[in-house]
């Protein structure tokens, strides 16, 4: 495949999840705006690519820790990393046309990867709201995907609810009563952390699923992730670069912005 070569270079920086959904898929699942003819006029496939359990976070440590200077230099390490892993991977594919989008805070545009990951098979949307890996469950980071005008073979996407028949310790482990319905919803999750530091750094509820635990971030992973303000100053100590070395401080997440950003519909289809 076109696509193998790049698989494995990904792979050796802990970019270890993929899957390929078809151009025409994903554009009767988005707006006009969002469709492959504006994003990448020719497109036939979208190799969709991710992270899943600590592989990558264990990399993006070691390569702090060889290149401080990463951290001091970047206001968002982690995407930045992966954006350097990716495009010294595509060097692989030649000639040919491609564009590849980032799941990052900087990116120039922004898609609603989670649609676009589940149209590629790399999961089915969990009552948390995130989505449930067959192999790695709700630990998994949805990072890059690329657009390609050559057929690659399509990723079944998973059936069926993937919470079904669990006794969903999510909802009983979340403090802040953020599953109306059965289901997570962002508007009493963001309500709840603005009013109590409870989930400040870890989501209990998260950690609660109990597909793939072995796969569960490790606790600095899940701070950087959910508390990036007291995560950057981990990250520091834990790659020895000094307070007064770095040109950034953690930020925090931004919880309405994103709905904006890639025109998230409240129904669970993608």
């Amino acid at each position: 495949m076109l696509d193998a070569p790049l698989r494995e270079a990904l792979r050796a920086s802990g970019l270890n999840a993929f899957g390929v959904a078809s151009a025409a898929a994903w554009d009767r699942a988005v707006a006009p705006e969002r469709q492959s003819a504006a994003l990448s006029p020719g497109a036939v496939s979208i190799l969709v690519v991710g992270s899943g359990g600590q592989d990558m976070w264990n990399h993006f440590l070691a390569d702090l820790r060889a290149h401080p200077e990463h951290l001091a230099e970047e206001a968002h390490p982690l995407d930045a990393f992966v954006e350097r892993r990716v495009r010294a991977a595509d060097a692989l594919l030649g000639a040919t046309p491609r564009r590849w989008f980032f799941a990052s805070a900087t990116a120039d545009v922004h898609l609603d990867f989670r649609a676009l990951a589940q149209l590629a098979g790399l999961g089915r949307r969990s009552r948390l709201g995130l989505l449930l890996h067959p192999e790695f469950g709700v630990w998994l980071g949805l990072r890059a995907a690329c657009f390609l005008p050559v057929p690659l073979p399509v990723t079944d996407p998973v059936e069926g609810d993937p919470c079904d028949g669990c006794p969903a310790p999510c909802i009983d482990a979340c403090p802040g009563n953020a599953f109306p319905g059965g289901h997570w919803n962002v508007d009493p999750c963001a309500a709840f952390h603005a009013a109590a530091p409870t989930c400040a750094s870890s989501c209990a509820a998260r950690s609660a699923c109990v597909v793939a635990p072995h796969h569960r971030y490790d606790a600095d992973e899940v701070q950087y992730h959910y508390d990036r303000a007291g995560g950057r100053p981990r990250l520091r100590a834990l790659v020895g670069l000094s307070d007064d070395d770095d040109r950034f401080e953690g930020v925090g997440p931004h919880w309405q912005t994103w709905r904006r950003k890639v025109r998230v519909h409240d129904d669970r289809s993608p």
